[in-house]
């Protein structure tokens, strides 16, 4: 059976240790780095508003520009997707006509 004054000495300890760790301060958050922009695999472009998507925003931004392409074309009614212009979609190589194909659309 326990003694009452170790259940009490028990309670004291918790509670000292409980309030340490609320009273001290927080450890400082290390700044969060915006996430890096991965770079367009294309060093020299055709069309200047897929150049600046890849020097502005890398990437992510050529893609929601080539996206914006894909679906102005299915509203006229064309038979578009990525594959259209890009043989690889890991690597985005273009097809011999892709520069003609994206030209109608840009």
């Amino acid at each position: 059976m326990t003694h009452p004054l170790q259940s009490r000495s028990l309670l004291v300890v918790l509670s000292v240790a409980a309030f340490a760790g609320l009273a001290s301060p927080l450890p400082a958050r290390a700044t969060e780095e915006p996430p890096a922009v991965t770079p367009c695999a294309a060093k020299s472009f055709k069309f200047d508003k897929v150049k600046a998507a890849c020097t502005e925003g890398g990437r992510s931004a050529a893609k929601k520009l080539m996206k914006g392409v894909v679906k102005k074309a299915k509203a006229a009614g064309g038979d578009v997707n990525c594959k259209t212009c890009h043989t690889s979609l890991k690597t985005f190589a273009l097809t011999k006509d892709a520069h003609t194909k994206l030209g109608k659309w840009l």
